[in-house]
Parts: C-alpha cells; sequence; structure tokens
C-alpha cells in the first residue's frame, strides 16, 4: 500500500514538474508581450542616451514589440542604476550601464550604495567604449602631449586644469594621466561639462580631458587643440589625433564604457534572445557609424569576456580612486 502512494505522489509530482516547465516555456516563447524598457540615468540628448536610443530602436523591430528608454537621472547615474537593479527580474526592465555608477561610484561612496553592479546585474551586450580626448585652448603654448611636459617643467609654471565634478571620469583620467607623467596640477571641479569648457576657452584652466560630443564642437570650431586621445587606439572619428601612448605614456588606456544589462534573475532564455539579438545589431553597420558618428567606438566583447568585464573595471578604477583622493571617506 505504501509503495503504491509512493509511486502515486512521485507521479503527482513529475507531472507538476513538467506542467511548470511547459507553463515556464510558453511564457518565454511569448515574451516580450508587453512594452520592454530600457533605464537610462542620465540626461536625453547625452551620448549615452542617444546610444540607448538606437539600441532600442533596433531592438524593437527585432523583438517585434516597443523598447522604450526611461530616462532617470541623478547623483551621477546612482539613482537610475539604483532604480534599475530593483526592478522585477521579468525581462521587462532593462539598464544602461556605465563606468561611473557600475564602477566607480561605490569607491566613491564607500558602504552606500544601495546596490552591487556585479551582484545586481547581468551583461546583456557590450555597446560601446567612450574614449575622452585631452585639450587645451587654442593659444596654449603646446600643441602636444611631450610640448605640455615640456612646458610644465618651466620655472613659474603652475598647472590647471578642470572637469565636470570631483571623482568623474574626466576628472579621474587626467589625475591618472599626472600619476603616470610625474605632473603637478591643481584640480578645478565644476558642476558639468558646459562652465569647464568655457574656462577652458577663457583661459581660466589649461586644460580638459573629456568625452568627444564635449569637445568636438570647440575643436571644428577652432577654439581649442587636441593634445591626444586617451584609449590605447585612435578614435575613428578623429582619427588625425594621436593616443597618448603613442607619445610615450606607456599602457595608458582610460575610457568610459556602455553596456546593456538585465536585472540580476532575469530568465536565462529572456538574456539569451537578447544577446543573440544584440549581437545582430551591434554587427550592423548602420549601427557602428552611427555610434562613430557620436564619437563612441563600437565595443567588441564576446559574451564569455562580458563575464569578468565589471569586476575587472570595477578592481581598475578603486586603485584610480584611491590615487586621485576623491573618495569621500
Amino acid at each position: 500500500m505504501n509503495a503504491f502512494f509512493l509511486q502515486a505522489s512521485l507521479h503527482r509530482l513529475m507531472s507538476c514538474v513538467m506542467l511548470s516547465w511547459c507553463l515556464a516555456g510558453s511564457a518565454m516563447a511569448a515574451w516580450p508581450e508587453r512594452p520592454v524598457r530600457i533605464i537610462v540615468p542620465f540626461p536625453p540628448g547625452n551620448s549615452s542616451d542617444v546610444s540607448m536610443r538606437l539600441i532600442a530602436e533596433k531592438l524593437s523591430a527585432a523583438l517585434h514589440q516597443s523598447v522604450i528608454v526611461e530616462n532617470r537621472t541623478g547623483a551621477g547615474g546612482v539613482i537610475g542604476t539604483d532604480y534599475a537593479a530593483g526592478q522585477p527580474a521579468d525581462g521587462y526592465t532593462l539598464a544602461m550601464g556605465s563606468t561611473g555608477p557600475m564602477t566607480i561610484a561605490q569607491w566613491l561612496r564607500p558602504g552606500t550604495l544601495g546596490y552591487d553592479a556585479a551582484r545586481d546585474f547581468v551583461p546583456v551586450g557590450a555597446v560601446a567604449w567612450a574614449p575622452q580626448v585631452l585639450v587645451v585652448r587654442k593659444d596654449y603654448p603646446a600643441s602636444t602631449y611631450q610640448e605640455l611636459l615640456a612646458y610644465a617643467k618651466r620655472p613659474g609654471v603652475r598647472l590647471t586644469y578642470g572637469s565636470s565634478g570631483n571623482g568623474t571620469t574626466p576628472h579621474l583620467v587626467i589625475s591618472s594621466m599626472l600619476e603616470q607623467s610625474g605632473l603637478q596640477a591643481t584640480h578645478v571641479p565644476y558642476r558639468g561639462g558646459v562652465q569647464t569648457a568655457a574656462d577652458l576657452v577663457g583661459g581660466q584652466i589649461d586644460f580638459i580631458s573629456d568625452n568627444v560630443p564635449v569637445v568636438n564642437s570647440l575643436l571644428q570650431a577652432g577654439k581649442v587643440k587636441a593634445l591626444g586621445v586617451t584609449s590605447a587606439s585612435r578614435i575613428p572619428s578623429l582619427p588625425d589625433i594621436p593616443t597618448l601612448q603613442e607619445q610615450g605614456l606607456k599602457g595608458f588606456d582610460l575610457q568610459g564604457w556602455i553596456l546593456l544589462l538585465a536585472p540580476a534573475g532575469t530568465p536565462e532564455a529572456v538574456v539569451a534572445r537578447l544577446r543573440a539579438e544584440m549581437a545582430k545589431l551591434m554587427a550592423m553597420p548602420e549601427v557602428r557609424d552611427k555610434l562613430n558618428t557620436m564619437g563612441l567606438v563600437p565595443m567588441e566583447m564576446s559574451t564569455q569576456q562580458l563575464a569578468g568585464f565589471l569586476q575587472s573595471e570595477t578592481a581598475k578604477w578603486k586603485d584610480i580612486v584611491r590615487i586621485s583622493g576623491a573618495a569621500q571617506n
């Protein structure tokens, strides 16, 4: 009798498991049944936002469902990233990941973030690198990185540089460059890049480093000179500007990046579908051309490489923040 009931119980259990698998498979086959959101933690119009709108447009066509960019700004991207981390892991909320909120913020404000990027998100696809350009005003007595080094050694020269804020990537990139170069310069933090660029042109500061969209209009207008780019390779949109590596700063390769992420726990079938679609759209010439036009560089990274990317970037920027002294203790 006991054997009979045990066999019956096992049969019912297996039936329930099979039914659950069937229902889960059916649900995943139907996904997405409603619009999908991509949370962008920065304001509309900047390069990261525009790149995500391009991705959303292409994903909408591939998924036959609306993919909408939702901007949730504040605290250097922390507010939107924290919001995305707390959303249901059902495939209907995705997030834009970038250098600041994903890897730098935790070292600037230790123990204060409500999320852990490596724990709370799973990478879906690599989008783009965001290299920076080191620039000086048009009449500055240096036109290359090496000339800047030579000028800085003159008696009485005191260098100043600006950034869009303490602990931002423009600040940290220059801080790292100074450390490796052995240069001394005073940091002048601003609230955003507009006033920083204006004071550079006006001569209140000596140099800045920022993303291509910030400095390109100044370059085109002849108001500033480019000394070098901060990535290991030249930027396709500015091919005539040499890298700092080319000019003697060995191994220097610091730039931002943009990823598409999903909250941890998102069904594997959904993540796999998104990864497949991202691979397709990132291979499209029109997508790559558009990113290059924005001053971004399409990111070549496989799913396997992405798996450890956040961890390695987190470790790298931890040291850079420490050296800069930007952490809020």
